[in-house]
């Protein structure tokens, strides 16, 4: 159990300084609180003593360490308080870590909900306080029994509120790769709150009163004092608490790892974009090693136009030379253009299926065979700059159908997909290619960088993709598996619904 509460510690707090946001903050701060409860609970049970050997080892480790908990100077009241102070916070921090992964209509950013929730704790805290303790159950046995259960009473109920609005929020995500996010949060929370729920039964009564009479009367202590335990009940517990953990424990650190991952990927690319002036350097000598060349083609077709009889082959490739090389000049201009005027957009509420149809038909007269499934909301709306949001989505569709076409699939479809998830607007563009492996993933996003013929790709899709949707105040996240295609997502604030967009122009009208 100590080994247990220095890693909770010591993994939720690596994860907030991952990435130092409410939701990281408030995982530390639920740990704490799971911790400092624990923590009394184990200095309780060392001060009080009647346990066996192997409970101490389950409990303690090592015997020193138990000896270090059970000559501690604390007093019964100073121990009782801090015990309540992590008895209480736990159920209310995990409401409010509920009530931020909320995505319900009513609940999200709703104050008064938060401030709702904190008037049962802080109650409870104010009656559990030494001096208003004792004053309240002065020869009123039946205010301890008023204190006791009503306490438990409204920790269980909260513990259902936050069950329930898990469910709800899991319920409501309809795309699996939302729900894998999702899948994580519930089993940290789970396991969490089994940890917490072991435990909790111990109320700060029994260390104000060191087991009196009238409270062992109808509260037979703990699981671990009760000396009708089992060997099998004994060992059953053992399991819950090691599953609970390890499932926890793995939760925390994949989320401080993905969290890690994403602010070193913020970093190296920003890094990288800073330094992006060497590949300017490169693009502008490429340019001229380009013109260059054209000059000497050029210099060809003069000198066969002087002949009396000019050879028309050589003149059709000399044309066809330069219309290539002045074609892949603008290509290059052009992303190398809009990558750099990325940052200058206006937002307006657009219809989300006219942003999906010009990307749509631009892509169409690139690629006039490639198939395309599109799936777009007929009355989405959203806020963004229609001209930069559909040249991103199309070269999204690029993207993928030059990978399926690398993959010899040209026979399957392309497909762009819009959905309403909770707050947002994810557009999703998916393909069946043959995937990216995690080493490409690592770079697709940097300036200047393709996996693709050089010749004709100067790297800069990726990087404008994501310069753009960050514009957007969104998000973009990639989903691949290699020899199964990649699905890029474009996760945007969502904004509201045709309808209305007309009932306010109407309005001011």
């Amino acid at each position: 159990m100590v080994l247990l509460v220095l890693l909770l510690l010591l993994v939720s707090f690596v994860l907030f300084l991952t990435r130092r946001n409410r939701e990281t903050g408030l995982i530390l701060a639920l740990a704490s609180a799971l911790s400092l409860h624990w923590i009394t609970v184990l200095v309780y049970i060392a001060k009080k003593g009647g346990i066996t050997a192997d409970m101490e080892t389950m409990l303690f480790g090592l015997r020193q360490v138990r000896h270090s908990m059970q000559y501690m100077l604390v007093t019964l009241k100073q121990l009782g308080f801090a015990m309540a102070v992590g008895r209480y916070l736990f159920p209310l921090i995990l409401l409010e870590l509920a009530l931020y992964y909320s995505y319900a209509k009513g609940i999200r950013n709703r104050a008064w909900l938060k401030v709702a929730a904190c008037i049962m704790p802080a109650v409870s805290l104010v009656c559990y306080y030494p001096p208003v303790f004792e004053w309240l159950i002065d020869g009123r046995s039946w205010m301890l029994r008023l204190l006791v259960s009503g306490t438990q009473g409204w920790i269980i109920a909260y513990l259902v509120l936050v069950a329930v609005l898990i469910a709800w929020e899991y319920r409501g995500i309809t795309m699996l790769y939302y729900r894998r996010f999702m899948r994580r949060r519930c089993a940290m929370i789970l396991s969490l709150t089994m940890l917490y729920a072991i435990y909790c039964p111990q109320d700060p009564a029994q260390v104000y009163l060191f087991y009196r009479n009238e409270y062992m009367g109808r509260v037979q202590g703990l699981w671990y004092l009760n000396p009708a335990l089992n060997v099998g009940n004994f060992l059953l517990v053992i399991a819950v608490v090691i599953i609970c953990s390890a499932v926890g424990f793995h939760a925390l650190m994949r989320s401080a790892y993905d969290n890690l991952r994403e602010g070193q990927e913020e970093v190296a690319i920003q890094r990288k974009f800073d330094t992006a002036s060497k590949g300017a350097s490169v693009f502008v000598h490429s340019v001229k090693n380009q013109l260059l060349a054209n000059r000497v083609v050029h210099k060809r077709l003069g000198q066969e136009l002087a002949k009396e009889t000019p050879d028309m082959a050589k003149l059709r490739e000399y044309q066809q030379m330069l219309a290539s090389a002045n074609d892949t000049m603008l290509q290059r201009m052009d992303e190398l253009y809009h990558s750099v005027r990325s940052n200058f957009i206006t937002l307006v509420p657009t219809p989300l299926e006219a942003v999906c149809q010009a990307a749509a038909e631009h892509f169409a007269r690139k690629y006039p065979d490639a198939r395309l499934e599109m799936v777009v909301p007929a009355d989405a709306l959203i806020l963004c700059d229609k001209v930069h949001l559909a040249e991103t989505i199309y070269n999204l569709l690029t993207n993928g159908w030059e990978a399926q076409i690398a993959a010899n699939r040209r026979e399957e479809p392309l497909a762009l997909i819009c959905q309403q998830e909770r707050l947002w607007t994810v557009i999703e563009v998916r393909d069946r290619g043959n995937g990216i492996t995690r080493q490409q993933r690592k770079h697709i996003y940097d300036p200047f960088y393709s996996s693709k013929n050089t010749n004709f790709n100067w790297g800069m899709g990726l990087y404008y993709v994501r310069a753009t949707v960050k514009s957007h105040l969104g998000v973009l996240r990639v989903d691949s598996r290699p020899g199964q295609g990649s699905s890029f997502f474009l996760q945007l604030p969502r904004y509201g619904s045709t309808n209305d967009l007309i009932e306010e122009q109407e309005e001011r009208a």
